[in-house]
C-alpha cells in the first residue's frame, strides 16, 4: 500500500518496519533493583536503555560483561510506552526494550534519527500497556521518500542521502536559532545595562 505522496516534491512509501530492520530482543534484561546505576558514565560503564520517554531512554550506566550489550547504531525500542531512540553506543537495557537493527548498509546517525523521528510520531497515538510483540513491531507501518531515479518501491531506492541532508540543515537551523535568541539576549542585557545611572567616581568614596 500508500506511496504516491509527496511533501518535499519526493515520493514516499510506506514500508513495513520488518523491511529495513531486524526486531531483535535484548541479550540480557536488567532490572534496575537488582542493580548499580551510576548517574555517568564511569570507566567500563555502558548506557542502561529503559522504557523511559527522555534522555534517549537511558536511566543511567552499569558496569557488567559487554558480551550483553545490544550493537551501537542501533535504535532501541520500547515495547509498551512506544519511544524509539538512536543508541550511538552499545548499551544493556531493562524489560521490554526491542533492538531495531538495519537492514541498510549503516552511513550515517542522521538517518537513523530521521528514521527513529517518524516513528515517534507514528507511535505516539499508541496507548502505554498496549504492548507489542516482535511479530506487531514488524508489521508496523510507516513512510518514506525514494530517491528521484527509483523505478520500484524496495529498500535500495529509499532516498537515505534526503534524510542525512534534512536532518543536518534541521541541526543548522537549530544551532542558529540558539545563537539568534544568545545575541538578542546580549543584546538586551547591554541595552539594560546602558540605561542605568551611571556611578560618579567620586560618589564610591
Amino acid at each position: 500500500g500508500g506511496g504516491g505522496n509527496t511533501p518535499c516534491g519526493l515520493t514516499w512509501q510506506s514500508f513495513r518496519l520488518g523491511d529495513l530492520f531486524e526486531v531483535l530482543s535484548s541479550k540480557k534484561i536488567y532490572h534496575a533493583n537488582t542493580i548499580k546505576i551510576h548517574d555517568t558514565q564511569i570507566e567500563n560503564s555502558y548506557p542502561y536503555v529503559v522504557r523511559a520517554a527522555t534522555n534517549n531512554g537511558i536511566k543511567g550506566f552499569i558496569v557488567d560483561d559487554p558480551t550483553f550489550t545490544n550493537e551501537k547504531n542501533t535504535l532501541s525500542f520500547a515495547q509498551d510506552t512506544f519511544t524509539v531512540f538512536y543508541q550511538k553506543q552499545p548499551y544493556f537495557t531493562g524489560n521490554k526494550v526491542k533492538v531495531l537493527k538495519p537492514k541498510f548498509v549503516f552511513k550515517s546517525p542522521k538517518i537513523l534519527h530521521f528514521i527513529s523521528a517518524i516513528l515517534q510520531f507514528i507511535l505516539k497515538p499508541l496507548t502505554w500497556g498496549l504492548g507489542s510483540t516482535t511479530e506487531s513491531i514488524a508489521e508496523f507501518k510507516f513512510s518514506l521518500p525514494l530517491k528521484p531515479t527509483a523505478n520500484t518501491q524496495t529498500i535500495d531506492d529509499v532516498d537515505f542521502n534526503f534524510m542525512r541532508t534534512l536532518i543536518n540543515a534541521l541541526m543548522k537551523q537549530t544551532i542558529q536559532g540558539v545563537a539568534q535568541y544568545c545575541s538578542a539576549k546580549i543584546q538586551a542585557t547591554k541595552e539594560v545595562i546602558s540605561q542605568e545611572t551611571p556611578i560618579q567616581k567620586d560618589s564610591l568614596f
